[in-house]
């Protein structure tokens, strides 16, 4: 018997978060703390994956009883906190239930149920030592993920897993659940840790498993995925779940390594803007400027401590640099009054450029980047170019998958291509500005960081020159 039906909706709180964190003892801060979360390839916090499931699964058994013997579920995409996410139940037969957890219009988790329990894929003799509380994760290397093992013992007690999860309570009992709390526990605080995703599990209900501690332990890894494969046993579970260790946050270039491939002081009496100057393209530009002696002006819309820091950096290094705050999607002469005069600018503000799409093409999702590539690009220059300053040489970065059509980012490379004919009509009509585009390569940055086998270019080497033309422009 096959059925299609939404059985429940909701979007999570940072409250929901806190609660799961403290009930699982995940406090892995991809889920808490917005500001590490910004420097993933995610670019906000999600919701635990194990909390998806335990609310998917709870739903599904209010909406009717089932003998739950095996529990498989894969985590294909990020689900984001205010998401709105809803349970859909899409099959049914008599021995298994198929769940689809959808945001977005998107399959974000999908979840199998099955009344017969599954050939044992872990180890029910695993035993490793205790692990004491905690709430920092492990940084571990990947490469000492390979002999990992411990135990974990439950966090919460019983009587506060039947009051969270009253249903699937009644199903597999509050050890097992705590069980599949500790699985969260395991991937994200402890291997991989601090920089993990869980991307599934398959266990089994299995009464000779009766230990209270969760027990786990490394089964296998493949360093060309970064992914780890580990097996579990214990509190009426045994099976397996699988993680990824995501690639660390990028660190660019420092001032030492800019300053080295800067000769001279080409720069020196300039002062330059850069929009988005807190990290990424932005940070390795303003060094370079601050490295040949010139003065740049950086701007953040929410990272105020990363801008300071790169600041501060230059500073250090002997070089002069200002910190503003600044909203590419606000009006723009009511915010550079405190800049003084800039003679170049940089415009590296920009929305998430990698997110989950159910369509080719999303109008909405171009509107977004029309906002910030387009209309918020405009607006800047108009402001600048009504100042006192003389003509300013503005950098406007387009992209080369205009060249070459890239999966799921379409309106992207739509709006770039706009940015690119409008930067033709500010050179033709719009006195004061010359406008200077250049279609860059993928580059490392946050946004671009993988599990993956994709490749990127370093920031300094592509950026350097393209630095030099647009100073050069602003002497002229």
């Amino acid at each position: 018997m096959i059925s299609s039906s939404d059985i429940a909706s909701r979007a999570f709180t940072l409250d929901d978060q806190r609660e799961f964190a403290r009930a699982s003892g995940d406090f892995n801060p991809l889920h808490l703390d917005a500001r590490f979360a910004r420097r993933t390839q995610m670019g906000a916090p999600v919701v635990h994956g194990i909390h998806t499931l335990l609310w998917a699964l709870e739903s599904a058994l209010r909406a009717g009883n089932f003998d739950v013997r095996n529990i498989r579920a894969r985590f294909h995409q990020p689900l984001f906190l205010g998401e709105v996410a809803e349970v859909r139940i899409a099959a049914r037969t008599d021995r298994t239930i198929d769940l689809d957890v959808i945001a977005g219009g998107t399959v974000v988790a999908a979840i199998k149920l099955s009344s017969e329990p599954r050939k044992a894929l872990g180890s029910a003799s695993i035993d490793g030592p205790l692990a004491a509380p905690g709430q920092e994760p492990v940084d571990l290397p990947f490469e000492q993920m390979a002999k990992q093992h411990g135990a974990f013992a439950a966090v919460v007690a019983p009587d506060e897993i039947r009051r969270m999860f009253p249903a699937l309570c009644n199903a597999i009992g509050p050890a097992a659940i705590g069980g599949l709390m500790g699985t969260s526990r395991i991937v994200g605080m402890a291997c991989p840790g601090l920089h993990s995703l869980f991307a599934g599990l398959d266990v089994s209900r299995d009464a000779a498993s009766d230990a209270q501690a969760l027990n786990y332990a490394v089964r296998k890894v493949d360093a060309r995925f970064r992914s780890v494969q580990i097996d579990i046993a214990g509190s009426g579970l045994t099976g397996r779940i699988d993680a990824f260790a995501r690639p660390q946050p990028l660190a660019q270039a420092d001032m030492a390594t800019v300053a080295a491939r800067v000769t001279g002081r080409p720069f020196a009496g300039q002062r330059a803007l850069i929009v988005g100057g807190s990290r990424g393209l932005g940070e390795v530009t303003a060094k370079i400027v601050a490295a040949g002696g010139g003065h740049p002006v950086i701007t953040f819309r929410e990272g105020r401590q990363e801008a300071e820091s790169v600041a501060s950096e230059i500073r250090q290094a002997a070089g002069t640099c200002d910190v503003i705050r600044y909203d590419a999607l606000q009006p723009a002469a009511g915010q550079l009054g405190g800049i003084g005069a800039v003679d170049s600018c940089y415009y590296f503000a920009t929305a998430k450029i990698f997110q989950r799409k159910s369509a080719l093409f999303e109008p909405a999702r171009l509107r977004v980047f029309l906002d910030y590539y387009v209309d918020g690009f405009f607006d800047l220059c108009a402001a600048l170019a009504q100042r006192d300053d003389g003509k300013i040489a503005v950098f406007y970065p387009s992209t080369t998958t205009l060249d070459t059509a890239v999966a799921g980012i379409a309106e992207y490379a739509m709006a770039k291509a706009a940015g690119e004919t409008l930067v033709r009509q500010l050179n033709a009509f719009l006195p004061g500005v010359h406008a200077i585009s250049r279609r860059l390569p993928r580059i490392a940055t946050d946004q671009t960081a993988t599990v993956g086998v994709a490749s990127a270019q370093d920031a300094l080497g592509v950026l350097l020159p393209i630095v030099r033309e647009v100073q050069q422009a602003a002497r002229g």
